[in-house]
């Protein structure tokens, strides 16, 4: 019983719950996504089982990398600032997922331009399933490191806002409502590929009828949630900062003790 009032007052927390929220449309967007893809490759792609080995171990291949070379340089650029860090990868996954629904639409429409037959066509479509692997697998690595940036930006942000004590209990809530976005998220995605969003086809902000568009379209518009909703928070940080003298750790985090939403009798 004690576990679960902790959990709801990070929930109703006016610093923390709002970033907890960003973190399950993150998750949402991110499962939504990293559902459809291989659906897309595989089917409309044409790529091999050991071409889909390959794209994927890329991307985590390149995550491992970021997280223990990158991460921290990046960091360090940016001030410090996990916020402005979680905006740039925010910014970045935006414009790479946009650049692979034109690098596949490329290809796509490559393997439908051959009216070639028997070996020719063969021949044609191995080429066009190697390009398609080089510049989809390298749009999929700019998402993989643009979403890892945003999501270990929002975790520094979360455990950062928290004592100490506090953060075992913040980072399992997390994995809790990452749990919750990857039941939501991956019929979402697969729903938006084969019905898309209006009984007309008619897509919110692109107007496309592809698939592949729908879905980018629908975390497109989650990611510019994102974005406002996590400009609100650090502006509404700030103020509180300047205004009530907010304890700083010199890194620009900001702890906010949860004195009044905890109870600390044990």
């Amino acid at each position: 019983l004690q576990s679960v009032r902790k959990t709801l007052s990070f929930l109703r927390h006016p610093t923390i719950g709002p970033l907890l929220f960003i973190k399950l449309l993150n998750g949402v967007s991110s499962s939504a996504f990293g559902t459809i893809l291989p659906l897309i490759l595989a089917n409309k792609l044409r790529f091999s089982t050991n071409h889909m080995g390959y794209f994927m171990s890329a991307s985590s291949l390149s995550v491992a990398a970021f997280a223990a070379v990158g991460i921290s340089p990046a960091m360090t650029h940016v001030g410090n600032r996990p916020d402005r860090l979680a905006f740039v990868g925010i910014g970045c996954r935006l414009a790479s997922m946009v650049v692979f629904g034109v690098v596949v639409s490329w290809v796509m429409s490559s393997l439908t331009s051959y009216e070639v037959s028997g070996e020719e066509e063969e021949t044609a479509i191995t080429m066009m399933s190697t390009r398609g692997l080089v510049t989809t697998t390298l749009a999929s690595v700019a998402i993989s490191l643009s979403s890892h940036m945003h999501a270990t930006s929002l975790t520094t942000l979360t455990t950062g806002t928290v004592p100490p004590e506090e953060r075992g209990a913040i980072l399992g809530l997390e994995h809790g409502l990452f749990s919750m976005a990857r039941i939501v998220g991956p019929p979402l995605g697969t729903t938006l590929l084969s019905r898309g969003v209006s009984s007309s086809g008619v897509v919110i902000g692109l107007g496309a009828v592809d698939g592949l568009w729908r879905v980018i379209s629908v975390c497109i518009l989650m990611d510019f949630i994102l974005m406002a909703l996590l400009k609100v928070w650090s502006t509404r940080q700030a103020n509180n900062s300047d205004v009530c003298g907010s304890k700083s750790d010199g890194d620009g985090k900001i702890f906010s003790p949860l004195m009044d939403d905890h109870d600390h009798s044990d």
